[in-house]
């Protein structure tokens, strides 16, 4: 018989020993070298064996190379408070918005599988979406709104637009360039909610509101607003998870929010999270900093739309 070649063959990537001079004790990549692993023997059998084929030796290989485990401490962890990310506001501290008051708005129903790719979506979307600059003896800044009815009213903040509240200049751009004057109708701070009340508007696009249809985990999502002060700005993502209670800098915090990852900058805040059906699943309001003053990447946070049903749907004070 022929003898058994005596080199020991290369194994695959993922079943390569544990390289313990790799930071995490393993190389997700492998190497291109011969692997250290013992070779297979073969069986004896009572009758004269076929010669094994190449593909025979690897099938052996496969079955007596066992998968190395990760060391224990490689993994994904919960990340405790001490670590030092909290929840910072995202937009700027007021926004102004233009339109006047109706009663006619768009209501999902009920969560409805995704209809429209994210180009569709956002075309569909943006014409609700609006900038809200806000100019005071001391300041200027810029937020983003969601309308709710063809007379004008606009959802956003009230992080966003509290100072106009107590007099300084609210303006509305809209997604055609227009411009209006604002006035603030309706304030929830607890949830940072307010309502806007853009004057001498009608026949707006209002957005379809996702009521009673709460978001899935994985669900697809976009964010459309005015971060930077860019107006029409869509940024797509995921919903990362569900029920997040985060603090924020100003002492409050925000119970029940949706966690995505779908880019959210300042000037997103009082936009809308929208999924693919087009209607509003939340109000984009903060996004995720270190205590040094950084930001995370890919951890936003959005008020649910359920939690405006009340300065939507209720009588302007």
């Amino acid at each position: 018989m022929e003898q058994a070649p005596t080199h020991t063959p290369y194994t695959p990537a993922q079943y390569q020993r544990v390289r313990n001079d790799y930071p995490f004790s393993y190389d997700p990549w492998g190497s291109t070298g011969p692997a250290e692993t013992e070779t297979a023997t073969a069986e004896p059998s009572s009758d004269e064996a076929p010669r094994p084929s190449s593909m025979d030796k690897l099938g052996e290989l496969f079955k007596q190379t066992p998968r190395p485990r990760l060391p224990e401490h490689v993994g994904l962890k919960r990340s405790p408070k001490r670590h030092g990310v909290t929840a910072v506001v995202v937009a700027a501290a007021l926004l102004s918005s233009g339109a006047t008051a109706a009663a006619t708005y768009g209501i999902a129903s009920y969560a409805s599988q995704p209809s429209a790719s994210p180009q569709a979506t956002a075309a569909a979307v943006q014409p609700s979406v609006v900038s809200l600059d806000l100019a005071g003896p001391d300041s200027k800044s810029t937020g983003s709104g969601v309308i709710v009815d063809e007379g004008g009213r606009i959802l956003t903040n009230n992080h966003v637009v509290a100072k106009a509240a107590n007099g300084a200049k609210l303006t509305v751009t809209f997604n055609d360039g227009k411009k209006a004057p604002a006035r603030v109708l309706q304030q929830d701070p607890r949830a940072d909610l307010a309502v806007v009340q853009a004057d001498g508007v009608k026949d707006l696009t209002p957005a379809k509101l996702a009521y009673g249809s709460e978001p899935e985990v994985g669900q697809q999502v976009i964010a459309v607003g005015s971060p930077l002060g860019l107006p029409g700005t869509v940024t797509s993502g995921i919903v990362s998870a569900l029920h997040r209670t985060v603090p924020t800098g100003n002492g409050s915090g925000l119970g029940n929010a949706i966690q995505t990852d779908a880019a959210i900058n300042h000037g997103n805040s009082g936009g809308p999270l929208v999924n693919m059906d087009g209607e509003v699943v939340g109000i984009n309001t903060a996004v995720a900093g270190t205590k040094k003053g950084g930001e995370a990447a890919g951890l936003g946070f959005t008020v649910p739309i359920d939690q405006a049903r009340g300065l939507v749907d209720g009588p302007a004070r």
